[in-house]
């Protein structure tokens, strides 16, 4: 996922914090992904002001064992491709994170453009080691 919509500037880039609509959106997330079947059990945030709220206001999935990285913050296609990769069995992993990267991430798997929008969360599944993108949820597109 990446992080919800932001104020265009502050005193850092890691401080910048969520518009009122930014709010909005994170609020819908964790409605919009149970509407197709999924549900994280965990969850890997960056750790910039912008990730640490997107994660606050996913009200529902408080209690989730969550963690804050500073790896995920700006982080390269190799590094989110990492996290991407730690997850175990049957495990549903959310990780929040940044543009470019999330895009980046996606192409890599798929080689399949999918714009990722502040708000939007792909999903992800892996059989026999290769990753698929199923489905791009974006907040503008409601279910």
């Amino acid at each position: 996922m990446r992080h919800a919509q932001t104020i265009p500037n502050a005193p850092t880039d890691f401080e910048r914090e969520l518009t009122n609509q930014g709010k909005h959106d994170a609020k819908k997330v964790p409605t919009n992904i149970r509407s197709h079947g999924w549900a994280p059990n965990r969850i890997l945030v960056s750790s910039s002001r912008r990730t640490m709220e997107t994660v606050e206001l996913l009200a529902e999935y408080h209690g989730i064992p969550t963690e804050a990285r500073d790896e995920l913050y700006l982080a390269s296609t190799e590094t989110i491709h990492e996290f991407i990769e730690s997850t175990h069995g049957d495990e549903t992993l959310l990780l929040v994170t940044h543009n470019p990267g999330c895009e980046l991430v996606l192409y890599q798997i798929t080689g399949i453009y999918h714009a990722m929008p502040p708000g939007a969360c792909a999903f992800l599944s892996e059989s026999n080691g290769r990753w698929a993108c199923e489905r791009v949820l974006r907040p503008d597109e409601g279910k």
